[in-house]
């Protein structure tokens, strides 16, 4: 009998892409295969170009050899051998109790995920897998576990990030396949040609439908305001597993825009007004995004949108008066960065400011004027240049102007 550690050490020095995966049947019968892995109650194999399926209740045993990272750990080879046996719940516990002994071993934290995705446990192969690709964000394998993760639990638009940087790292013919599963439907833009809708989620069709017919429409609105319009299609993904309304978020913050716009929609049968607002909100950085290359000062973003969400220019913010008048407004040339890294108090501030700061520059100018800048912007110029041309204004004479209006 070859002692525990020995035979820890042999199993751990077999190259593991030497041979295929063996799969054994309850019935005696073998199948060689050139990857396998866990899907919920199926264990699905590829061979030759092709994908099977099999119930786990007709394996009795799987050996693998191409997926597991190289390991020494005897635990973690135990725990693999749970799992390739379809002890599925005893792999999870050795695998998570090696992962609170060395929380450092990433091979722990995968078979984890993989064992968690075996029992059907989407999110705790979603916590496993991330925790993989935080310990070695260049491991493909941790990346593509992620993706298999976020697939399981219906969140296609994360699948399909996690399987791409899976295969920026290395090139893989079944990670590749499964990026082609989560990808939107070839039609699905003709809904909406400007647009591409996708889910992180369930999917939920009648909304995704009139969320596309408001932000068309929007589309449409903003394309003649500013006379520009974004080249590509834009991405937007609901997210219908996040709740819409948080109390504890403010409004302005409720959707992101980087690049993709996300929007959490748990819980609304149909657009609300709020929800209108905030798709608008996104839509026009994404405008803005377009005519400027990304070369806009936060304050201005932040200020066009609210104002093309729907924001009252001419409204007069009683905060922003004592503010102006006690000389605790903060200048806009401060505000030219991102406002995350200002404390709660100073974001509302500053987003409240560049609502007025626009307001102002239309009523000096009007859209025209807002225009120009966009264009000047566009064009390059830093934002000190790019006021004098579009407005006539240096940054100190706006600053004073647009204070003199509050005061």
């Amino acid at each position: 009998m070859i002692p525990r550690t020995a035979a820890a050490l042999v199993l751990a020095l077999v190259p593991l892409s030497a041979a295929a995966d063996t799969i054994t049947l309850t019935n005696g019968r073998v199948i060689q295969a050139d990857r396998t892995w866990y899907q919920g109650d199926q264990l699905l194999y590829e061979k030759n170009g092709g994908t099977y399926g099999l119930p786990k209740s007709i394996v009795q045993k799987l050996e693998q050899r191409s997926l597991p990272a190289p390991t020494g750990d005897p635990d973690i080879l135990d725990a693999r051998r749970l799992l390739a046996d379809g002890k599925l719940v005893e792999a999870v516990r050795r695998f998570r109790a090696v992962t609170t002994r060395d929380p450092r071993l990433m091979a722990a934290w995968q078979g984890l995920a993989e064992a968690s995705l075996a029992i059907g446990d989407a999110r705790a192969a979603r916590e496993a897998a991330a925790q993989a690709v935080r310990l070695d964000p260049a491991s493909a394998r941790s990346q593509a576990l992620l993706g298999d993760a976020y697939t399981a639990g219906g969140d296609r638009a994360g699948a399909e990030e996690a399987y791409r940087r899976s295969l920026a790292l290395r090139a893989d013919p079944d990670v590749k396949r499964k990026l082609g599963d989560v990808l939107p439907a070839p039609t699905a833009p003709s809904r909406g040609a400007q647009f591409r809708l996708k889910y992180d989620g369930g999917v939920n069709e009648p909304l995704g439908v009139a969320v596309l017919k408001s932000l068309t429409d929007s589309y449409a609105e903003f394309a003649a305001r500013l006379g520009i319009s974004p080249e590509d299609p834009i991405t937007v993904v609901l997210q219908t597993s996040t709740e819409f309304r948080d109390p504890r978020v403010p409004g302005w913050a409720e959707g992101v825009n980087d690049g993709t716009i996300r929007v959490p929609v748990q819980g609304l049968a149909a657009p609300t007004p709020r929800l209108v607002r905030v798709l608008r909100h996104e839509l026009a950085h994404s405008f803005i995004a377009a005519r400027t290359g990304g070369n806009c000062p936060t304050w201005l973003q932040e200020g066009i949108s609210q104002w093309l969400e729907g924001g009252d220019p001419t409204r007069e913010d009683a905060r922003l008066v004592k503010a102006a008048k006690d000389g605790h407004v903060l200048s806009l040339a401060s505000l030219e960065g991102p406002f995350d890294t200002l404390s709660e108090p100073d974001a509302e501030l500053a987003y409240a400011e560049s609502l007025s700061a626009v307001a102002h520059i239309l009523k000096r100018s009007g859209e025209p004027g807002l225009v120009r800048l966009l264009a000047a912007l566009g064009d390059r110029l830093p934002s000190e240049e790019a006021l004098p041309v579009a407005l006539a204004l240096s940054y100190p004479e706006l600053q004073k102007s647009w204070l003199d209006s509050l005061k």
